[in-house]
């Protein structure tokens, strides 16, 4: 448990890599929305080529090598074993059909001939629970139940040059065999580089770092620096980590997305709030918050009535009482910093994304405002300020550990859940038997607080039978 906890110490956290931070910030401070914010983070994770690089020939060996482990593997099944398989429905009573087949089968020499014993669909359906291959998305197994295991929460990625990727698999499944490790891996094989997810469980995460370790020492040109994933943590600069209980890529990012973009949005939501004269630079000019805030959004209003086909003739203009479009853009703008200051103390970042702030304008007439362009306009004024007030920085990373405690999140280690750290730092037994500790002591208080309200109450001789037996337990405490 010593090196694991060494190997979590050594875990760079995702926020504190200045090139993935830095990243981050820029994507925050260009998002309109939570949603875009999301998309771009995500994208980096995202393989967008629809080519295929990888060396076929080499495919078709590793191919090969995974039949021959299939092979070994379901014909040293007993009975029992493959009878269990099937109450745990991992198979169907078929299997036995398939398995006839496969023991007067000799040694695949060809892909080709392996592809016509595929065409069995029966051998070809069990062969799936071991190497899926949906199109060009695949997942390899070491063996039968792995996919069902939940405790496969730890992802390791490591990216691959396509001409190398199956011999690289080819080496690290070896490996795996060799020292007993299972695996379960997933990529995609698009693209003239690989990202390559590799799961494990707490048990097998230093077994599976030291393969890497190897595989990298023989085969240092196959590995490029991993940046497919901002929010993973650096093993060191060609492996990366991630962790969460049940682990989907997609609710992973998701969450700690909304963490980073909910406490930078607060943040900066409170100090254009309280700094609201301070001077900022926009389109040439030098200009306070308010003014700035007011001709962001006016632009953005008025970038919209244009995009909605709205001309000089529509309501907008006649109740601004404006002739040309100038006079409207003048117009939307003072109402903005006019009202600016009570539309700032409503709290925007907190409230539905979809909500309007109503703008008076004359004649009792308004003009609904999207509560993102505010925000948007807030977003746009990170950077800036950052370099005005370097507390801001650490405002952030500050409301981010905070906000992890109550997403389970590991606020010391942004990659992984609260729950991998329990397990690493606290022994389990001890951490059971220190809650039943916990669990008695609440009883017993209940036991204090029972006899507290019966002593209070109208004495009566059942009463009185009950404070005495109560308080009997409570000796007992004392003398135990």
């Amino acid at each position: 448990m010593d090196d694991l906890k060494a190997f979590y110490l050594s875990i760079e956290n995702p926020i504190d890599n200045k090139v993935k931070w830095n990243k981050l910030l820029n994507i925050y401070s260009t998002s309109s929305s939570f949603d875009q914010f999301y998309s771009q983070i995500a994208s980096f994770s995202q393989n967008s080529s629809n080519s295929l690089y990888y060396d076929e020939e080499d495919k078709h060996n590793f191919t090969l090598m995974m039949w021959s482990i299939w092979k070994s593997l379901i014909l040293s099944f007993s009975e029992t074993k493959l009878n269990s398989y099937i109450e745990k429905k991992y198979f169907n009573s078929d299997v036995y059909d398939a398995i006839k087949v496969i023991r007067n089968l000799e040694s695949m020499k060809t892909f080709d001939e392996l592809q016509k014993t595929l065409n069995n669909p029966d051998i070809k359906k069990y062969f799936s629970k071991m190497f899926l291959e949906v199109e060009h998305d695949v997942a390899i197994f070491s063996n039968f139940e792995i996919v069902k295991d939940n405790s496969y929460h730890i992802v390791f990625n490591i990216t691959i040059e396509a001409l190398n990727l199956y011999k690289l698999l080819k080496i690290f499944i070896n490996q795996c065999i060799s020292h007993e490790i299972p695996y379960y891996i997933k990529y995609s094989e698009y693209g003239k580089t690989i990202s390559v997810s590799i799961y494990t469980n707490i048990d097998n995460v230093k077994k599976i770092e030291s393969v890497l370790n190897i595989l990298k020492k023989e085969n240092y040109a196959f590995f490029f620096y991993n940046t497919n994933n901002l929010l993973s943590g650096n093993v060191d600069e060609w492996v990366s980590i991630m962790n969460k209980e049940n682990f989907n890529l997609e609710e992973y990012l998701k969450e700690r997305s909304l963490v980073i973009f909910k406490s930078i949005d607060s943040i900066m939501y409170e100090y254009v709030l309280g700094h609201q004269n301070i001077l900022v630079s926009y389109k040439g000019g030098r200009m306070n918050l308010i003014e700035y805030l007011a001709n962001h959004v006016m632009e953005k209003v008025i970038a919209d009535l244009l995009n909605s086909n709205i001309k000089t003739n529509s309501e907008y203009f006649l109740i601004a009482n404006s002739q040309d479009l100038l006079n409207l853009k003048d117009y939307i703008k003072s109402r903005l910093m006019f009202n600016m200051k009570e539309i700032l103390k409503d709290k925007l970042y907190l409230k539905d994304a979809n909500e309007k702030v109503p703008l008076r304008l004359n004649n009792n007439k308004t003009i609904d405002i999207d509560i993102n362009l505010f925000m948007f306009a807030i977003r746009n004024l990170t950077l800036t300020l950052m370099l005005k007030d370097n507390a801001l920085e650490k405002a952030f990373r500050i409301r981010i550990k905070n906000e992890c405690q109550f997403q389970k999140i590991d606020p010391d280690k942004f990659c992984f859940s609260v729950d991998f750290a329990k397990k690493i730092f606290f022994n389990e037994k001890k951490y059971d038997n220190y809650e039943k500790e916990i669990s008695s002591i609440h009883k017993e208080l209940e036991k204090f607080d029972n006899l507290e309200k019966l002593m209070n109450s109208e004495i009566t001789p059942d009463i009185r039978e009950k404070i005495s037996s109560t308080m009997k337990d409570l000796l007992e405490i004392f003398n135990g």
